[in-house]
C-alpha cells in the first residue's frame, strides 16, 4: 500500500476542492417552483398565522425594480450560477442566505476559489426552505417621511422558513417592516415607481376571500398602487407568474415575449402585448413595448436589473445574441450580459434568474420623482422643469447639485440650475427654442450622503425627449400657479390670444381636472366654438375646490389644461400647491356646491361639494322639465370636501340623451343647484 505525507495528502485536497469549485455543483433541489403533492394537502396553512400590520403612512413609493439598488439577496445552497454572483457583487452587496456559520465558511471558501469580491458579500444566517428569494423576498416602500422599509405579504407557498426572510431582512437592514394580508409571491408583481403595478389573475385566485376592490385598496394601502393591473396569464402555465411573460423596464418601458405564429399561445400573448400598447404610462403617453422572441419558451424575460447592468438568462440557444440586442435597444447606455444556469439547476420557461434573485434596494437612495415633458410642446417660450428630489438617507440635498442637462438637435449638453421653491420640490427652466428643435436632457442631484442620482436612471445614454412646434395661439400666461388660499376660492385668469394675420376657431375647452381637482368656472365668451379674428382675446377663469386631503404627494400638484383650436392642440400648466388642498375649510363661504367638472362632458364627470360640518346630503340630477331622474347620494357626510361621479345614466342605469340638465344638492335647509351640459 503506497503511503503519502500529510502535507501531499493535504495539496491533493485542496486542488480538487477547487476544481470541483469551479462549476460549484449543487444538489437538485427537493422543493420544486411548484407546490409538491405534500404541500398541496397543506395549503390551508398559507396565511394562517400572518399577523397584519398598519400600513407605511401615506404617501408611500413603491420602489420599483429598475431603481437604484445596494445589493441582491440570495440563497445557498444555490440556484444561480456562481459567475453571476461574480458579476453581481462588482456592484453591489451580494447577501447570501445560509444556514448556519458552517455554511456560510463553506461559501466563503467556493467565493474565494471563483474570485468573487467578497468585501462586497454579506451573510444573513437563516433557515430557508428553498431558493427562490424572488417570491419570498421583501418588498421595498418609502414613507411619508421618506423612510424606506419591507412590505411583507403570506408566501403563496406553505414553506414557513421561507416567509420569514422579509422580517429578517429588515431586521438586518435596520428598517421598518410591514405586515400585508394578500397572499401572492413576488414573481407575480412588478411596479414602476409611479403608482403602477402589475399582476396576473393569480393574484384573485390566491385570494378568494377578498373581492377584486378589496385587493386594489390592499395594494393600495400598503404599496401606494393607484392603478393596480391585473391581467390575464398568457402563457397559461402551471406558475401564471407575470416575470415568465413580461417586464417593466422604465415608467415607460414594458419588455412582453414574442412567439411564432405557429406557437400554441400565440394569440393570448399578441393580445397581451396590444393590451400594453393601448394602456397610458404615468408620463402621459403609450408605453413604448419591446418584444424579445422566446419561440422555444426561453425565459428572457425573467430577467433582473441591477442599477445600470441587466443580467438575463441564457440557453445557450440561437436567440441569445437576439435578446441581447433587445435589452441593448430598450435600455441604451445599460451593459447588458446574459448567464447560463447550472446543470444541476438549469434556466426553465417558469423558472430562471429573475425567480433566484431579489434586488435589495438603496435603504438610503436620492430619488428624483419627474414627469418629463414629452410629445410637441410649444415654441416660443421657455419650459418649466419641475421635479421632487426625495433624500431617504435624511441628509441634506446640495442645492447647488439639482441641474437640468439639455441639448438641442443633438448639439453639446448644456446645464440650468434648479432652484429649491419649498420643502424637496425644485424648479428650473430650459430656455425658449425655435420651431422644429429636438430637445432631450436629464436630471442631477447630490445630497451629503455622498450620493448622486440622474433621471432617467442612465443620464444622457438615454434621455427624455420632446420637440419644440411652433403654435398659432398664445396663452397669457401659459402656467397658473395656485400658491394662496385665496387663490385657490377666487381663481386665476389666462387669455387666448390670436396673434396671427388669419382667423382662428377655437373648438374647445378641457373644463375640468379628473386626477387634479380644479374647473374652468368661465369664460368670456358664450360658447364654443368661437372664432377668434386676428388680435382676438378671451378670458378663462380657472378655479381650485379647497378641502381635505391628508396625503398630499408632492409639494405642488402638477395638471395641464387643454386647448382645441384649428390651429391644433395647447396645453397650460397649472402648478397647485398641495397645502391648499390640505386645509380644511376656514370660512361659510368655501361651503357648498361647486361646479361638476368637466362641463361640457360626455363620459363622466365630478361633482364636487363642501360640508363645514358632517350632515345628511342628498344629491339629485333632474332633466330641464325639472323630473328627478338620478338620485346620486342620500347618505350622512363628514365635513369636508366630497366628490361624487355621474356617468350620464338614470336610475335604471339608462344611457341618457344629451342635453342641459340640473344637478341638487340638499343639506340641511339648504338647497343648491347648479346646470351641466351632456354631449352624446
Amino acid at each position: 500500500m503506497k503511503h503519502f505525507s500529510p502535507l501531499v495528502l493535504f495539496i491533493f485536497l485542496f486542488v480538487s476542492t477547487l476544481q470541483a469549485q469551479d462549476t460549484v455543483k449543487e444538489p437538485i433541489p427537493v422543493l420544486k417552483h411548484w407546490m409538491t403533492s405534500e404541500e398541496l394537502l397543506r395549503k390551508g396553512e398559507i396565511g394562517k398565522f400572518f399577523v397584519e400590520t398598519d400600513p407605511p403612512v401615506a404617501p408611500i413609493r413603491d420602489v420599483a425594480e429598475f431603481d437604484r439598488m445596494q445589493g441582491a439577496l440570495i440563497r445557498y445552497p444555490f440556484g444561480i450560477p456562481i459567475l453571476l454572483i461574480k458579476e453581481m457583487a462588482l456592484d453591489v452587496e451580494v447577501t447570501t442566505i445560509v444556514a448556519s456559520t458552517s455554511q456560510k465558511n463553506t461559501v466563503i471558501q467556493q467565493y474565494l476559489a471563483n474570485g468573487v469580491d467578497t468585501s462586497h458579500c454579506n451573510f444573513l444566517i437563516a433557515p430557508t426552505d428553498s431558493y427562490w428569494t424572488r417570491d419570498y423576498g421583501p418588498w421595498f416602500v418609502s414613507d411619508s417621511s421618506n423612510q424606506i422599509g419591507i412590505v411583507d405579504f403570506p408566501y403563496n407557498r406553505p414553506r414557513p422558513d421561507d416567509d420569514e426572510i422579509p422580517k429578517k431582512v429588515a431586521t438586518m437592514l435596520g428598517i421598518p417592516w410591514y405586515g400585508m394580508n394578500l397572499i401572492s409571491t413576488g414573481g407575480n408583481y412588478m411596479t414602476d415607481g409611479l403608482g403602477i403595478a402589475a399582476s396576473t389573475t393569480l393574484v384573485w385566485e390566491e385570494n378568494p376571500g377578498q373581492t377584486h376592490v378589496q385587493v386594489a385598496t390592499k395594494v393600495q394601502d400598503y404599496l401606494g398602487i393607484e392603478n393596480y393591473q391585473v391581467v390575464p396569464d398568457p402563457n397559461n402555465t402551471y406558475i401564471d407568474h407575470i416575470d415568465c411573460w413580461g417586464k417593466f423596464l422604465a415608467p415607460d418601458k414594458i419588455l412582453i415575449r414574442k412567439v411564432p405564429p405557429s406557437h400554441s399561445r400565440y394569440a393570448a400573448i399578441e393580445a397581451t402585448a396590444a393590451y400594453w400598447e393601448s394602456q397610458v404610462c404615468p408620463y402621459g403617453y403609450p408605453y413604448h413595448v419591446y418584444r424579445v422572441m422566446t419561440g422555444q419558451d426561453q425565459p428572457y424575460t425573467n430577467s433582473i436589473i441591477l442599477n445600470d447592468k441587466a443580467l438575463v438568462p441564457f440557453m445557450g440557444s440561437n436567440w441569445d445574441d437576439s435578446a441581447k440586442a433587445v435589452y441593448e435597444e430598450a435600455l441604451p447606455g445599460y451593459t447588458v450580459k446574459g448567464f447560463i444556469g447550472n446543470p444541476s439547476t438549469p434556466w426553465e420557461s417558469t423558472d430562471a434568474l429573475h425567480c433566484r434573485v431579489m434586488g435589495i434596494a438603496d435603504v438610503g437612495q436620492l430619488y428624483i420623482r419627474h414627469i418629463p415633458l414629452s410629445g410637441n410642446q410649444p415654441g416660443g417660450q421657455d419650459y418649466m422643469i419641475s421635479a421632487d428630489i426625495i433624500a431617504c438617507s435624511h441628509q441634506p440635498v446640495k442645492n447647488d447639485s439639482v441641474f437640468i442637462h439639455y441639448q438641442i438637435n443633438q448639439g453639446a449638453y448644456a446645464t440650468a440650475l434648479m432652484s429649491n421653491t419649498g420643502s424637496n420640490h425644485y424648479q428650473g427652466v430650459i430656455p425658449k427654442q425655435p420651431g422644429g428643435s429636438i430637445i432631450r436632457y436629464y436630471l442631477s442631484a447630490a445630497d451629503q450622503s455622498g450620493r448622486h442620482s440622474t433621471t432617467p436612471l442612465i443620464g444622457s445614454a438615454d434621455p427624455f425627449q420632446f420637440e419644440s412646434i411652433t403654435t398659432l395661439l398664445t396663452t397669457l400666461p401659459d402656467t397658473l400657479w395656485y400658491n394662496t388660499y385665496p387663490e385657490a376660492w377666487y381663481g386665476k385668469y389666462f387669455r387666448i390670444q390670436n396673434d396671427l394675420a388669419t382667423n382662428v376657431t377655437l373648438t374647445a375647452l378641457q373644463m375640468g381636472g379628473m386626477e387634479v381637482p380644479w374647473w374652468i368656472d368661465s369664460i368670456s365668451v358664450p360658447a364654443l366654438p368661437h372664432l377668434l379674428a386676428p388680435g382676438d382675446t378671451i378670458s378663462v377663469l380657472v378655479k381650485v375646490p379647497i378641502g381635505v386631503n391628508n396625503s398630499p404627494t408632492i409639494n405642488y400638484y402638477l395638471d395641464s389644461l387643454r386647448i382645441t383650436s384649428t390651429a391644433g392642440i395647447q396645453h397650460v400648466a397649472l402648478m397647485i400647491n398641495a397645502d391648499i388642498l390640505n386645509e380644511a375649510p376656514s370660512h361659510d363661504a368655501t361651503a357648498g356646491l361647486r361646479s361638476s367638472y368637466p362641463n361640457p362632458f360626455s363620459g363622466e364627470t365630478a361633482i364636487p361639494f363642501i360640508l363645514r360640518s358632517g350632515d345628511q346630503v342628498t344629491l339629485e340630477i333632474f332633466d330641464m322639465r325639472g323630473r328627478k331622474i338620478r338620485t346620486l347620494l342620500n347618505d350622512m357626510k363628514s365635513a369636508g370636501l366630497h366628490k361624487i361621479i355621474w356617468n350620464g345614466n338614470d336610475d335604471q342605469g339608462n344611457r341618457l340623451p344629451g342635453g342641459i340638465y340640473l344637478y341638487r344638492l340638499t343639506t340641511g335647509n339648504k338647497i343648491s343647484t347648479k346646470r351641466m351640459v351632456l354631449i352624446r
